[in-house]
């Protein structure tokens, strides 16, 4: 008798230590709850970094002005009043006008730069999208349509594209070209528009 109740106070015992290490382990969430807490933070601290668009605008000028591209020339550009109607079911709904607040009496929310080299055979378009939303510093897009069986290759190869966000900004890099695109002259402009970016921070 001695014998088994000593080994039921041992099990007990032993269950009694493990509910007690397990209850004091899952207790402890102070980890998650910093790292909820720095998340938080950076979000904040991303809000202060969007550019209103009196900077949107200020920035557009200063690419127009400033944006160099090596054997190409800025043909045309969006720089002054331009205003763009679209089909209210193209933006979920929400406006009527590509304008700050979807009216016709706000300012636009894209500009653009249009690029061609001497021959006028290949062409970069260079288009700037104005959000209200924290994107970030980063490539988001680009794409390849070659190497698709079944798609024209001929026509696959005469467009290239690239994507990059700046902040609040949406950056697009387009070439054009009415023989075979070099993609490397599309990044090659990609990393003008980044390089004067930088300058401007």
């Amino acid at each position: 008798m001695k014998v088994r109740k000593r080994f039921l106070m041992v099990l007990s015992s032993a269950f009694f230590v493990v509910g007690c290490t397990d209850d004091a382990v899952t207790s402890n969430p102070k980890p998650e709850i910093k790292k909820v807490t720095s998340a938080n933070q950076k979000i904040v601290g991303n809000q202060n970094q969007i550019m209103n668009h009196d900077r949107f605008e200020k920035l557009f000028e200063q690419m127009h002005e400033h944006l160099k591209i090596d054997h190409f020339q800025l043909k045309a550009s969006t720089l002054g009043s331009d205003f763009t109607i679209i089909d209210r079911e193209l933006s979920f709904s929400k406006r009527k006008w590509l304008t700050v607040d979807g009216t016709s009496d706000s300012a636009s929310t894209q500009e653009s730069l249009y690029f061609e080299d001497e021959k006028q055979t290949t062409q970069l378009s260079i288009h700037f999208a104005y959000t209200d939303h924290y994107i970030g510093e980063d490539m988001i897009q680009y794409p390849s349509n070659s190497g698709y069986n079944k798609l024209n290759q001929k026509l696959a190869k005469k467009s290239d594209l690239i994507i990059i966000s700046y902040k609040n900004i949406v950056i697009s890099v387009q070439q054009n070209t009415l023989s075979k695109i070099d993609p490397e002259t599309t990044r090659l402009a990609v990393k003008r528009v980044i390089d004067e970016l930088e300058k401007r921070k």
